[in-house]
């Protein structure tokens, strides 16, 4: 006949479940391991209580892991100056460390225009109130008119720099925000000066 449920076990799911990311989780694989170990020998009860502590430590060890990564890299990017800003508050002057190849971006990391960068917002204007017109009638004025904006810049010495922008590319983006970024990128080296102060 087995025995009654697994001490070890119930105690894993409590520290698992209990515990939270840091000392639940060392507690939880602690007393989980050592649980199916005596599980099996003994033939008690419990396996999956064991096995339920085990996943949950190994969720909140994951998730752990992902929090300190984000607040490392949040510290690390203060300590650089680097400020993530939404682009709704992105303003012409604002040099952007580097850029998202994603065709979305809701955020670019802002730096002072004296440490290196890779691009830099040079013009900021707004359509007009009304229906949105679709994203090719919105892509090509923002062509036409980060292009003409651009021109007081097309000098030899940014004669490597390379034209993007942002615009709303439905109606939901459309109804937030109707402005567009030209942005003026250094496709080859960084650079270390602004492009419009």
């Amino acid at each position: 006949m087995p025995s009654g449920p697994n001490g070890l076990a119930i105690g894993a799911l409590v520290a698992g479940i209990c515990g939270g990311p840091g000392l639940g989780t060392l507690l939880g694989f602690a007393l989980g391991i050592p649980a199916l170990v005596q599980i099996r020998r003994r033939r008690q009860q419990g396996f999956g209580l064991a096995v339920a502590a085990l996943v949950i430590s190994g969720i909140t060890l994951v998730i752990g892991v992902v929090a300190v990564t984000g607040i490392v890299d949040e510290m690390r990017d203060r300590v650089a100056g680097i400020e993530d800003t939404d682009t709704t508050e992105l303003e012409a002057g604002d040099c952007i460390s580097s850029l998202d190849d994603s065709s979305r971006v809701h955020d670019m990391p802002v730096v002072p225009c004296t440490q290196p960068h890779k691009a830099e917002v040079y013009h900021v204007f707004r359509f007009p109130a009304g229906a949105y017109p679709g994203p090719a009638a919105v892509g090509e004025q923002s062509d036409e008119r980060c292009a003409t904006a651009f021109e007081p810049y097309d000098t030899p010495e940014n004669e490597d720099l390379e034209i993007y922008y942002l615009f709303p590319e439905d109606e939901t983006g459309w109804e937030q925000d109707r402005s567009v970024l030209c942005i003026a990128s250094a496709p080859l080296e960084p650079r270390t000066r602004s492009l419009v102060g």
